[in-house]
Order: C-alpha cells, then structure tokens, then sequence
C-alpha cells in the first residue's frame, strides 16, 4: 500500500507539476524567440523588467537589513510588536497596496494631492518602484531576521570588546555573515516583481511602462495565433530567467558557506539606543505609517467615500459596502467562486503533502525527495507562465485526452493546486520531521499497518502542521490575480479578478475595489491571528 501511495503521488506530480511546464519550453521555435528579441515593444518589455526589478531588489535590501538589524539587536522597546507588523506586508498582495496608493497619489484626484497638494505622481517609474517595495522588502527582511537570529553573537562580542562601534561590528562582523541571506532576500524580491502582474498592470499600465507579464496578458487577451506565440515565447524567456537565477542562487548558497550557529550560543549583547530611542521609535513608527497604514487608510477613505476624488467627512457613508455586498451581483459569485477555490485548493494540497511528505522524512526510498523539489518549481515559476502552460495543457483536453477545462473553475483550481503545493508541502515535512521514529516503530511492532499508522500517530501529533498548510495554501488563493486573470472566463470571476475589473473600468461609482480589498486585508489579518493561536505562535507573521 505504502509503494503504491508513493507511485500515484509520483505520477501527479510528472502530470501536473512538471509536462505542462516542459511542454510549454517545447512549443516555441526559434524563429519565435528571434521575433521575441527583435521586437522593439518586447525589448523594452525587458528592459523595463529588468530595471524595476533591479530598482525594486537594491530598494528592498536598502531597507529591510537595517531594519532587521533594529529589530534583533538594540534594546528597542516593544520591538517584538514592531518586527510583527513590519512582517504583515508579507500576507497582502501588493496590487491591494497599488490600489490605496493610486487613491492617494493619484496625480489629478490623488487624497495627498487634492489636500496637502504634494504633486504626487504614482504612475511613474518611481511610483512602482516605491509600491513593490513597500511590500516586497519583507522577503529581505525575512531572510535577514532569520539569519541575524541564529547567528553565533560571541563574535560581535569579541569585535565589541576590541574596542569596535557599533558601525564597525556591523560592517565587519555581521554584513559578511549575512551576505548569503540578503543576496537570497534581493533575489526573491528581484523575481517577484519581475513575476507580479497587479501592481505593473495598475500602474505601470497608465504609466506606459510596460513588463514582461503585461506583456504576456495582452498577448494572451489578442485570441490569434500570433498572440498566443508571442506569449508563450515571452512566457519561456521569463521562466528559464527565473530559474536560472534560483539555480543561481542555491549554487551560490552551497560554495559561500557561513557559519551562523558555533558550538556555544550566547544571548546578543543589545546595543543600548540611549537617548535615540524615541528617535527610533518615532522614525520606524512613521516608516510602517508610509509604506503599509497609509495605503490601507487610502483604502478606508475611498470605500466610505460616495463621491471619488472628492474628499470631504460629509461624503463619508457606507453606500459603497453595500452596493459592492449586497446589490452587486459579481461580488457574491466571486466570494463564492474564491471560497470553494481556497477550501479546495487547501484540501487538495494538504492531503496530498500528508501522505508524500512522509516518504522523504520517514522513509529510505530511492528518489524520495523528488517529489517535493518537482513540486516547488511551479511555485518558483512566474504565475503567468504557468498560467499559460496549463491552457495550452488542458484547453483541447489534458494533451487532447477528455474534456477541455478551458474556462473551468476545475483548470483555476488545478493552477492553485500546482503553484501552492510547495508551501503545504514544506511544511508537512517540517511537521513530520519533529515526530520521533520511535513511534512509529512501537506501532509496527503492535501490528499497524500503513494506514492505521498515519491515522493513529501522525494524523493527531500533525494537527497545527495540517492547520497551518491548509492556511497557507487558503491565504494567497483568496486573492490571487497573476494566474486567475489569464484562465478566467465569464461567470468564472474570483475576488482578485473582481477587484481589479472594478478598479480598472467596470466600477462606475467607484469606491468598489476599495471595498473587496479591505475585506481580503481583514480576512487574511483575521487568520493570521486565528493561526497564530492555534499554533501557539509556531506559525503566522
């Protein structure tokens, strides 16, 4: 039974995971890749992706490593509370942010504008730039917190007691130490605004500055067959870029080793702010204000507001909650659509790593750690890529074999089950690898079998693992946009989608997309605190 359990998992992930993937690399011909890169549009596509890319990476280090470095190693006071709400950025998606900045900054009607006349531009190379940080810096942040926090502090010490400040420590001691971590934290940021859609589309669009992804949804929404050449092409170019770069970055990772924990580990002696504490206080209090508060309140004002770009408290009522919640009738069939997507999606991928992830942690069978690494390349592959691959995989059928799922929820599910799976499953091997294998061993010796063994012993002794993979496949799929927009159809509408047609052109009123997009902020805060109870802290930012 074990073997077979193992053999259909690995015949899932060959047919879901990886052919789609190696079937869109084989369509393009070279001519097509000539035409790519001859093309003056493509070329600044690229160009453009690149350098917001690389603007948005160097901004996110800029930022998040001196802010880890608050965080973990000066007595500030409450910093537990300010490294909690520096991390929630994390859990938004950045088009919601997009969407408060283009209330506030908008350069005719903009909330900054129109009140403090401040001559805000958002859509501009600078604009974009600034919004994709404001929520990407957290991968940065992220990897450099983990780091500084298992690092060996006997060396800062030694450097203190040499007579080092505290500049000289960081700049001696711990940037070489966290060099690894940020280059991989300026990677992740690097590829995930080259792979995000929402914020390009929203404000690059009017901008005229145009991504790669954008690229790929436009070829994809001309319906000709030029158009889903030049898509795929694009999508191929974007996806072997990524990957190379995250080849690029694991190899980098295993040659430049730095050896964060010593044989003895001692509390980091905290540099004493002094008389910068309030200071400090005071200029990280503004920085989370800037980069996260101030969207969400340009969010509040133009979902209380009955009249956009007009900004008064006598316009203030709640007309547009319930015209986007009760009177408009895509809203109920995009929550709906969006909760049986997260609910199955959350289902699908944690039963699914419940079963795989124990033959990597539990089991000496040759090939077993396959699986889980096949299954992470979606979720490193461009969301946009992978979108394609599955409509040029299941549009006449799975390879011309059955029905055709294009314009199905069943292909929207089957694309969140592939680019999310790696998070369930991740997860599920950490849980598994904390259960000591004497436990198992005591239940074969009783007489259980496979079954009655996850049933008995992992089953019970997983239950915060299974909740936290079933919240984080659930979180993103909610609001997800990059994939959903290129395999939506009619009547197929999810919350992403939804908010970015009525943010776009579909919302006359205005003041809807506002709407949704507090109530995704407010259901991902509110699982966020639900998972972090359940899980007793082991789990949520």
């Amino acid at each position: 039974m074990r073997k077979s359990i193992y053999l259909a998992g690995w015949l899932i992930v060959l047919a879901l995971f990886i052919a789609p993937l190696a079937y869109l690399v084989s369509f393009p011909t070279f001519t097509q890749f000539l035409d790519i890169l001859t093309s003056t549009n493509q070329i600044k596509a690229i160009q453009n992706t690149v350098l917001v890319s690389l603007a948005v990476g160097i901004s996110c280090v800029l930022l998040g490593v001196p802010l880890a470095w608050v965080l973990t190693r000066t007595n500030l006071p409450g910093k537990d509370k300010f490294r909690t709400w520096f991390c929630l950025p994390y859990a938004i998606p950045p088009y919601v942010g997009a969407i408060g900045w283009i209330i506030l900054a908008n350069p005719t009607s903009g909330l900054l504008n129109t009140v403090f006349d401040l001559g805000l531009n958002i859509y501009s190379f600078a604009g974009l730039v600034w919004v994709e940080t404001s929520f990407l810096f957290t991968f940065v942040l992220l990897t450099t917190l983990t780091a500084l926090d298992r690092m060996d502090s006997s060396l800062e010490e030694a450097a203190r007691l040499s007579g080092a400040n505290a500049w000289h420590v960081f700049r001696d001691i711990s940037l070489p130490l966290l060099r690894p971590a940020i280059f991989n934290g300026f990677i992740l940021s690097f590829l995930a605004t080259a792979a995000s859609f929402g914020v390009p589309a929203l404000i690059g669009g009017p901008a005229r500055l145009y991504l790669m992804t954008t690229q790929i949804y436009t070829y994809q929404r001309m319906g000709t067959a030029h158009g889903v050449q030049m898509a795929v092409g694009v999508s191929v170019l974007l996806m072997i870029t990524t990957l190379v770069l995250l080849f690029l970055v694991q190899y980098t990772a295993g040659r430049e080793k730095s050896y964060l924990v010593g044989g003895k580990s001692t509390r980091p002696s905290l540099l004493s702010l002094k008389g910068a504490t309030w200071p400090v206080i005071i200029g990280l209090s503004l920085l989370l204000f800037s980069i996260f508060i101030l969207p969400l309140l340009g969010l509040l004002v133009s979902a209380l507001s009955t009249v956009q770009g007009s900004w008064s408290f006598g316009s203030l009522s709640f007309a547009n909650f319930y015209r986007v919640l009760f009177d408009t009738e895509e809203t109920v069939r995009a929550v709906t659509n969006s909760l049986m997507l997260g609910f199955g999606a959350a289902l699908l991928c944690t039963v699914f790593s419940f079963l795989m992830a124990y033959f990597p942690a539990k089991t000496n069978i040759r090939g077993r750690s396959f699986p889980g690494v096949f299954a992470s390349i979606p979720f490193s592959t461009p969301g946009s890529v992978l979108a394609l691959a599955l409509i040029l995989t299941f549009s006449q059928g799975y390879f011309g074999i059955g029905p055709s799922l294009y314009n199905t929820l069943g292909l929207i599910l089957i694309a969140y089950v592939v680019k999310y799976m790696s998070l369930s499953f991740k997860t599920m091997q950490d849980g598994y690898s904390q259960i000591h294998p004497s436990l198992e061993e005591a239940a074969r010796v009783s007489g259980a079998n496979f079954w009655a063994v996850l049933r008995t012993i992992y089953l019970p002794l997983l239950k915060s693992s299974l909740i936290a993979s079933a919240f984080f496949i659930f979180m993103p799929v909610m609001s997800e946009l990059t994939m959903t927009i290129l395999l939506t159809g009619p009547g197929l509408e999810t919350v992403g989608t939804l908010i970015f047609s009525l943010q776009e052109y579909s919302d006359v009123g205005g003041g809807g997309a506002s709407v949704l997009s507090l109530l995704v902020v407010t259901l991902i805060f509110s699982l966020n605190f639900a998972l972090k109870k359940v899980s007793k802290g082991r789990y949520g930012l």
